[in-house]
């Protein structure tokens, strides 16, 4: 038996002696290509929005405009969907939580390629943002503050969801649904100081301000609970099982 089929419960190499790189690529492929090419697809229909109407008048502060509400609050959507696939997509979990590697850790594995593909997809749209000289957020350095709270805070909302209910449908309709408010309500969360910091969009939805950079911060914040929460969870491995399954 191979070692990754030892470890995850899927083929892999036969050596028998741990691979580091097969282990990765392994895991790679049982993310999919569709939730690893998420955070991509999210940057590049924002891009595609800015191309179209690029013809029609559309100013540059507009475009920039645009391109920024790609980064901060498409691209979080799309990963907290990329992520619930991810829980919800294992097979053969009742095999895997009889297999010396925990489960939980190799959904971790996957949930962290995730968040790398979606890192170095946003480094590498910012770059490009600023070299063609659309950017107008923050600077440079305080650039992953921009995007990545929000997407740590919807992709842990989610994934928490996910493991609570055992349910796709739920813990997308959640995250959507969160989202959704968030766009819809941007004023109500600017009139109150203490629900300010904790919006997700304040770039492409609400005025510049003062603090901008301290509420980011506090928005990182609120992220523990959800990892608490996620990590409680998967501490109870039994959970993962739908009733089917169980």
């Amino acid at each position: 038996m191979s070692w990754i089929t030892m470890t995850t419960g899927e083929p892999g190499w036969a050596a028998g002696v741990p691979n580091d790189v097969e282990m990765w690529r392994h895991e790679l492929r049982r993310l999919g290509w569709a939730a690893g090419c998420a955070p991509a697809l999210a940057l590049v229909a924002a891009v595609a929005v800015v191309a179209l109407t690029a013809g029609e008048g559309l100013e540059r502060p507009q475009a920039s405009l645009v391109l920024l509400t790609g980064l901060e609050a498409l691209l979080p959507l799309a990963v907290a969907m990329a992520a619930t696939s991810v829980v919800a997509a294992g097979r053969a979990r009742e095999l895997h939580l009889s297999l010396p590697t925990p489960y939980a850790m190799v959904l971790g594995r996957r949930l962290g390629l995730l968040a790398a593909a979606t890192s170095a997809v946003a480094v590498v749209f910012t770059g490009a943002i600023w070299a063609a000289g659309l950017w107008s957020g923050p600077s440079l350095v305080a650039s992953p503050l921009l995007w990545a709270p929000a997407v740590a805070w919807l992709g842990g909302l989610a994934v928490l969801v996910a493991l609570v209910t055992r349910s796709l449908l739920l813990a997308t309709t959640v995250a959507a649904g969160v989202w959704l408010a968030h766009q819809l309500f941007a004023a109500s969360f600017a009139a109150h100081a203490w629900s300010r910091p904790l919006y997700l969009f304040p770039v492409s939805r609400l005025d510049a301000y003062p603090g901008w950079m301290t509420d980011r911060l506090v928005l990182t914040a609120t992220v523990a609970p959800l990892a608490a929460g996620v990590l409680l969870l998967l501490r109870r491995p039994e959970r993962m099982l739908t009733e089917e399954e169980a």
